[in-house]
C-alpha cells in the first residue's frame, strides 16, 4: 500500500491561505483573550494596567471555570485562533490550567507576557505543547532605560531570564516594542538583540489614552515625524508604504463606519467575559455570561452595519490605505464613532508627502 504525499507548507502561509479562502465571510475566527486586566510593571505608556494587587481589578476577573466555560463555547463556534493577553497573563495562578485546557480544545495559541514571569515550570509546558508564538514586549535595550518605562527595578534581568528560558527550550518567540520618546535611542540595539537572538521583532509608535479616558501615556508619544522616520527606515517597510499608497484613490470610508476587521472574523473578550469587537474598542459589549455567544456575535455584526452619520473629513479622503483612523481612534478621542482624529489624519498625509520624497519611487 503506497501512503500519499503531501505537501509541507509554513504556516504563516497556511493562515494567509486560510484568511484568503475565508475573507468574505463573517466568522468568528479569531479572538485575542484578556485573561486579566492587572500586570506586575507599571509601564508609563500602558493603556490598560491595573496594579497587580488590585481586589477591584481581581474581584472582577473570571475564574477558571468561567474561563473554561467560555473557551468551551468559542470552540463549538469555530473559533481556531486565540491570543491570551492582559494585564499580564502570568500573573494568573491557573495560566498553566488554562493554557493546557485552551490547547487541548484544539485552539492555536498564541501568548503575549512581559515575560519577568516566565518560570522553568511555564517554559517546559510551553515545549511541551508549543503556542503558536510567544510574543514579549521589550521596552529598551538596556536596564536603565527599560526600567524607566517599566517603574519596577530588576523586571530588565527578569525579562532576559524569561527570554532565556524559552529560546533554551526552542519556543517560538517574538519580540516587540512600544517605541515612545524614552526608549527611541535604544531602537536599533533592540532590533541588533533580536536578530542575535534569531527571532521576528516588529515595533510600533503610536501610543493609545488609557481605557478609563487618562490621557497621561500621551505624553509619551513620538513626534509624527519621528514616527515616520522610524517606519521608512528600512528598505522593506518604504516598500509595503509604497505598495499601501499605489491602492489608493478610493473614498473608502465614504458609507459604513467599519471598514477594518474587527467584529468580522475577529473579536475581543475581556476579562470580566464581555465580547467586543477588538482591543481598542470596548463599546458596545456584550457579556457572555448573559447571553448566547452566537447572539453575542451576531449582534456585535449590526454594529458592522452601521451608516456614517457625520460628514467628516473622513468621508472624502483618499487616503485610507496610509491612516490608521478607525472607530476605536475616534470613541478614545472624540466619544463617537466617526470623528476625525487629528493627529492620525496627519501622520496619514505625512506618510504620503514622505513616500513621495523617497527614491525608491523615483
Amino acid at each position: 500500500m503506497e501512503c500519499s504525499s503531501l505537501p509541507v507548507i509554513d504556516f504563516s502561509e497556511w493562515t494567509g491561505s486560510l484568511a484568503t479562502t475565508m475573507q468574505r465571510e463573517r466568522y468568528p475566527l479569531s479572538c485575542t483573550f484578556e485573561l486579566t486586566d492587572r500586570c506586575n510593571l507599571r509601564c508609563v505608556h500602558c493603556y490598560i494596567n491595573q496594579p497587580a494587587g488590585s481586589v477591584e481589578a481581581r474581584s472582577s476577573e473570571m475564574d477558571t471555570a468561567q474561563v473554561m466555560q467560555l473557551l468551551d463555547r468559542m470552540a463549538e463556534a469555530g473559533c481556531l485562533f486565540i491570543t491570551l493577553t492582559g494585564g499580564e497573563v502570568l500573573l494568573r495562578p491557573d495560566f498553566a490550567q488554562i493554557y493546557r485546557y485552551a490547547r487541548q480544545r484544539g485552539f492555536l495559541v498564541s501568548v503575549f507576557t512581559n515575560g519577568t514571569l516566565l518560570t522553568p515550570e511555564i517554559a517546559d509546558l510551553l515545549a511541551e505543547i508549543p503556542p503558536v508564538a510567544v510574543e514579549i514586549t521589550l521596552y529598551g535595550a538596556t536596564q536603565e532605560t527599560y526600567e524607566r518605562v517599566t517603574g519596577v527595578a530588576g523586571s530588565y534581568e527578569r525579562c532576559l531570564r524569561g527570554i532565556k528560558l524559552l529560546m533554551e527550550r526552542g519556543v517560538k518567540l517574538r519580540l516587540k516594542t512600544f517605541v515612545i520618546t524614552i526608549n527611541r535611542h535604544e531602537l536599533p540595539q533592540m532590533q541588533k538583540l533580536a536578530e542575535q537572538l534569531g527571532v521576528e521583532y516588529r515595533y510600533d509608535g503610536i501610543v493609545w489614552p488609557r481605557l478609563d479616558g487618562n490621557t497621561s501615556p500621551m505624553q509619551y508619544q513620538l513626534s509624527l515625524e519621528q514616527v515616520v522616520d522610524i517606519e521608512l527606515s528600512e528598505p522593506e517597510k518604504i516598500r509595503e508604504w509604497v505598495a499601501l499608497m499605489n491602492n489608493n484613490g478610493k473614498k473608502n470610508r465614504a458609507e459604513k463606519v467599519f471598514i477594518c476587521g474587527a467584529g468580522f472574523q475577529s473579536f475581543h473578550v475581556d476579562s470580566a467575559g464581555r465580547m467586543s469587537g477588538c482591543i481598542s474598542l470596548r463599546d458596545p459589549s456584550f457579556n457572555l455570561f448573559e447571553m448566547d455567544f452566537n447572539e453575542a456575535w451576531e449582534r456585535l455584526g449590526k454594529e458592522r452595519e452601521l451608516k456614517r452619520q457625520l460628514h467628516t473629513p473622513c468621508v472624502d479622503c483618499t487616503l485610507g490605505n496610509l491612516c490608521d483612523q478607525c472607530p476605536g481612534w475616534s470613541k478614545s478621542v472624540h466619544n463617537d464613532y466617526e470623528s476625525q482624529v487629528e493627529f492620525i489624519c496627519k501622520l496619514a498625509h505625512l506618510r504620503l508627502e514622505r513616500i513621495q520624497q523617497s527614491a525608491i519611487i523615483n
